[in-house]
């Protein structure tokens, strides 16, 4: 069987995305997963060898730990080493290993605030990029911005199905999850009361924001919410671990994919767009390039990012809420799940590395 060594900073199932490549590639490749072991509980995979690399030490110290474990792995040149940007350790690797056939996955861009922060890590990603053949990268966009050309093979964003029960729209009971950091999540609490304030007698509603962000933002939302006197219908939950979602997309019929309209976020797809619309759930969503790809008129709405347009968009899925079918909206989504982009993207194009049908770049 062919060996495939994944390289992720991530512990072993706490990153959506290698996690859903070994469980969907485990029958085909030996997988190796090097890690940092950040002492979470271990989670096992069978036809999946782990290997945890310790923390100990300072920055140079357990870095140099990472690189050393990791060589000591990549030594078959007949096997494919999947590395996902390791800032440093991924170039070091490559000056390392030279004749290894490497693959260097790219999820995101720079995200920062500062626009000199932001270029100046860009540029860094820019040059590692230069040196390995093998580039996935997560969009077409995210492709462009970094200027990576015909080297770069898009290996989108994937979801799971988390609910499978069908929605019906009697009442709007929106739900957001994902982090709070950065996102303006205040801005939306704004729009919703505006649109409670308007619709409140016409339409049961409810919104769920479930998350965190650094200086415990979600308690900022808690007292931003008692001071509309919303906190009947928005409920700001904090963190909840992935397993225990199936409740909450349940009873949630209206996806709220939100980030603000800004250059660095325009190109990164949002896991969340993606899992409302496989639990059948039209979708609120920011209008970013991103999003214009996925969402459409018979699965949500594309809006700014002011309360003001929130509450526009709001109105607009009220309007069209006997329009929308929830089967129908998942059974389009199914292109985006995991199984479905490892089997028809990432496994034809490990093969041809494998068999040499990708032509050197």
């Amino acid at each position: 069987m062919k060996k495939l060594i994944i390289i992720n900073q991530d512990q072993f199932g706490y990153n959506n995305a290698t996690y859903y490549y070994c469980k969907y590639l485990n029958d085909a490749f030996a997988i190796v997963y090097i890690c940092w072991d950040y002492g979470r509980p271990k989670i096992e995979m069978d036809g999946v060898q782990v290997i945890y690399v310790s923390r100990k030490g300072n920055m140079a110290v357990r870095t140099l730990r990472f690189l050393r474990t990791a060589l000591g792995q990549t030594n078959d040149n007949q096997a494919i080493v999947f590395i996902k940007y390791f800032k440093g350790v991924s170039l070091a690797l490559w000056l390392l290993r030279p004749r290894q056939r490497f693959v260097l996955d790219i999820r995101t861009g720079a995200v920062n605030k500062s626009p000199m922060v932001r270029r100046f890590h860009n540029t860094r990603l820019k040059f590692e990029t230069r040196f390995f053949r093998h580039v996935t990268v997560i969009s077409q966009s995210l492709a462009e911005k970094l200027g990576l050309g015909r080297k770069a093979h898009i290996l989108p964003l994937g979801a799971d199905v988390i609910s499978s029960s069908n929605k019906t729209f009697d009442s709007l009971n929106l739900l957001y999850v994902g982090t709070l950091f950065n996102r303006n999540m205040d801005v939306t609490i704004h729009g919703f009361k505006l649109f409670y304030d308007a619709f409140k007698d016409q339409v049961p509603v409810s919104y769920t924001i479930i998350g965190d962000g650094w200086n415990n933002q979600a308690q900022d939302l808690r007292e931003l919410v008692s001071k509309y006197g919303l906190s009947d219908v928005v409920n700001v939950t904090g963190l909840i671990p992935h397993t225990e979602l199936v409740p909450y997309f349940d009873a949630c019929n209206i996806g709220v994919s939100y980030v603000p309209l800004t250059d660095y976020y325009d190109c990164q797809p949002v896991t969340k767009t993606f899992e409302y619309l496989l639990s059948g759930m039209p979708v609120l969503a920011t209008n970013t390039s991103e999003n214009r790809l996925v969402i459409q008129p018979e699965n949500g709405v594309l809006v700014k990012d002011t309360a003001e347009d929130f509450y526009v968009g709001l109105t607009a899925v009220l309007e069209k809420r006997n329009l929308f079918d929830s089967a129908q909206i998942r059974r389009e989504a199914m292109r985006y799940t995991w199984e479905d982009i490892v089997q028809k993207n990432l496994r034809p194009y490990i093969r041809k590395i494998h068999s040499g049908k990708i032509k050197e770049s």
